[in-house]
């Protein structure tokens, strides 16, 4: 593997996030070298055109019918590296994230998905230790026992049966695994979920990276903060409960599930 030769981050981009630049310039500090950088948007506008040109990016525009969905996958798409890493734009990499990564992916060379820890972070400062983040440690470990890879399909689907601790954008998928995945474009809030659990059937390892390589920002604008104030994430959330339980159980799950999302709000 020739480190960063393999390895592209792809950003889809919208609006005009003034955290952006800050997402960008996390990638280019990575301590292994300047690593290949995508950034599309289904929304282009004179903003996104002047960052992508102070960080020496093309600006990719997606034409087709647009949602998350269909922007990750056009992103995804466009880069034809082995490894991918679906940034979001108000997120932070750690300087150590693509070495940790491309080190889990020298060991396990048949890995689907590898991925990281990761804390969150919002305009009063950093959160490392929050309920929401606890439970989504104790849910990794409770399936990976210690080791930082999985490779059975029921222990893949155990890590994903209580909810989903998996964190999106720390997530560096092995294309050359599963050169046919694509995101399912008719969800809006669990098409990361929905994603993990059907890699889940397939051969390969999932890497569980224990250091928090990733700082994921908490604020109202953010995506998931939208589909939680409209009950989209409610409602999926009990649709993937109903892949793993009888209804009744999902419900249950589902309600108490929500619960957690009030360590969604900033502050």
């Amino acid at each position: 593997m020739k480190d960063t030769a393999n390895h592209a981050f792809a950003i889809p981009a919208y609006g005009q996030s003034p955290h952006l630049g800050e997402c960008i310039e996390s990638i280019l500090g990575q301590s292994m070298g300047t690593p290949q950088i995508l950034l599309g948007t289904s929304t282009p506008s004179l903003y996104l055109e002047e960052v992508a040109s102070r960080y020496g990016l093309t600006l990719l525009v997606n034409t087709r019918k647009s949602n998350i969905a269909s922007d990750w996958n056009f992103v995804m798409e466009a880069s034809d590296a082995h490894f991918l890493t679906i940034a979001h734009q108000d997120d932070l990499y750690d300087p150590g994230y693509l070495a940790a990564m491309v080190g889990l992916a020298k060991q396990y060379p048949d890995f689907v998905l590898a991925y990281s820890d990761y804390r969150e972070h919002t305009s009063a400062g950093p959160r490392d230790e929050t309920i929401n983040l606890k439970i989504k440690r104790l849910l990794c470990e409770r399936a990976f026992q210690r080791s930082p890879s999985i490779s059975s399909a029921r222990k893949k689907r155990r890590l994903l049966s209580l909810g989903n601790p998996i964190c999106c954008p720390s997530v560096m998928l092995n294309r050359l695994a599963a050169p046919q995945f694509v995101f399912t474009e008719s969800l809006k809030s669990n098409l990361d979920w929905d994603a993990w659990l059907r890699l889940a059937e397939q051969p390969g390892e999932y890497l569980y990276c224990r250091e928090r390589l990733l700082s994921k920002r908490v604020h109202p604008q953010s995506e998931t903060s939208v589909t939680i104030a409209s009950r989209v994430r409610q409602n999926e959330d009990r649709l993937m409960f109903e892949r793993f339980w009888p209804v009744p159980v999902a419900m249950l799950l589902s309600t108490v599930y929500s619960l957690g999302y009030i360590a969604n709000k900033p502050s």
